[in-house]
């Protein structure tokens, strides 16, 4: 494959400044720094899809130049002030350097992204000298068909690579950026700080207090065996099924499939654990404002939430989900040190993250019956390491190049969940689903996972 580079120039003279940390970024900040020493965390994000057809490289270059002087966070060095505290510093005007891989005509082009997806997480950026932005187009016979962008968690968040891609799309298409201009995370920061900033951590601080006095010590409290060497294991499947059995799930009880997702997944945790409660910490997107909508930065946040599983019924459960992620997304901002400040007090760890990223990218598509059969649901080893927070985090995702199918990732502690346990677990979600899709399940009908 043959690869050249273009230079993608900006110039938003104006836009000159420094100032500190949004809490969301200040949640993100001690992994940042561990990935400029080298060691693998999650700090790193990609986004990206297909492109429209008859385009050229300039074309998208451009693009991206014009998004790269609309949106600060793609052009925003980070460091740490004398003091020891972070900063973040706008950069006017500059280029970064995008390649454009020639792919051969027989070659699928969604197998090709996927081989750069490695490689586009791991590579760490310079948070302090460079940009925190970088792009590689999939071309044939010179016509670009996809683009991968990568940039770090402090600068963005997945729905804010949706926005990205979407306006990317909007603009190669010869359309217009139209909507609220996007708040900045500067702006963010300073509103935290400022009174209305300290009356929405109050509350938050509020909902945390209540959480965690409702929350076990830990779900998973004893370790079940050794574990192996690489402590961490992480897993995911490809499934249609599953994505298809969500939607009639969430159709069938009238509410959204994350809160049926987050059901699925407390009922199956508590019989693993025999806990009649899960807690866990659901990442929360904030985008509930206009200003916020058409931003890329990153909003996202954890906030605790207790599922009550003394419920009879898996639609009781999702019900009581619904109710509980809710009044979690309310609080979903909240200062990361004085939420860290009340785990300690409460001597509770939450160790459950629960992370929907396919409800706002694929959700509400294809809620129809598709034509074709779902296609076998696959399964692979995604990731091992030695450093994680949690014992068990699930994520669900779209699946590039197969809008009917949802990715399920399973990252989890193999001193708790050995690895044909993970493994076990994810087809346990999928079957429960495709159950609960058609008809209710009663919670001492669920065999614990196995």
């Amino acid at each position: 494959m043959e690869t050249t580079r273009h230079t993608v120039a900006f110039s938003a003279p104006h836009t000159a400044r420094s100032g500190p940390l949004s809490w969301a970024q200040l949640e993100v900040w001690p992994e940042a720094l561990l990935s400029q020493q080298g060691l693998a965390t999650y700090v790193n994000i990609v986004g990206g899809g297909p492109l429209p057809p008859g385009l050229k490289a300039e074309d998208v270059v451009e693009a991206l130049g014009r998004l790269m002087e609309r949106h600060e966070p793609l052009r925003t060095r980070f460091r740490t002030r004398p003091d020891g505290h972070p900063e973040q510093v706008v950069v006017p005007e500059g280029a970064v350097e995008i390649e454009v891989v020639d792919l051969a005509a027989d070659e699928d082009p969604f197998e090709a992204v996927h081989a750069w997806l490695p490689e586009m997480e791991d590579t760490p950026y310079d948070l302090a000298a460079g940009l925190p932005f970088r792009v590689r187009i999939g071309a044939v016979e010179g016509e670009p068909l996809l683009v991968m962008f990568g940039t770090t968690h402090l600068s963005a968040d997945f729905l804010g690579t949706r926005v990205l891609y979407g306006e990317l799309v909007r603009l190669l298409e010869g359309h217009e950026l139209a909507g609220t201009p996007p708040v900045h995370p500067i702006d963010l920061a300073e509103s935290e700080r400022a009174e209305a900033g300290r009356r929405v951590l109050n509350r938050s601080l509020d909902h945390w207090r209540t959480e965690l006095a409702a929350a076990p010590p830990a779900m998973f409290p004893a370790p079940a065996g050794p574990g192996q060497a690489e402590r961490y294991w992480r897993g995911g499947i490809n499934s249609e099924v599953a994505a298809r059995a969500l939607r009639k799930a969430a159709a069938r009880c009238g509410i959204g499939t994350s809160y049926v997702l987050l059901a699925v997944m407390a009922a199956l945790v508590g019989r693993h654990t025999g806990r009649d409660r899960c807690s866990l910490r659901a990442v929360v997107g904030n985008r509930g404002r206009p200003e916020t909508r058409h931003s890329i930065a990153n909003l996202s946040m954890e906030a605790p939430l207790v599922v009550d599983l003394c419920a009879d019924t898996l639609q009781q459960v999702a019900q009581i989900s619904r109710v509980a992620f809710l009044r979690a997304q309310r609080h979903g901002r909240c200062d990361p040190e004085a939420a860290a400040r009340l785990l300690t007090e409460h001597g509770v760890e939450l160790d459950v993250v629960f992370n929907d990223m396919w409800t706002p990218a694929r959700g509400a598509a294809g809620t129809g019956t598709p034509a074709c059969p779902p296609a076998d649901t696959s399964f692979r080893w995604e990731e091992r390491t030695d450093r994680a927070t949690v014992a068990f985090f699930l994520e669900a995702f779209e699946v590039i190049g197969d809008p009917e199918a949802m990715r399920l990732s399973l990252l989890a502690d193999t001193r708790h969940l050995p690895p044909e346990r993970i493994r076990a677990f994810l087809y346990a979600i999928e079957r429960l689903l495709v159950v609960f899709a058609e008809r209710d399940v009663r919670l001492d009908e669920i065999d614990p996972v196995s």
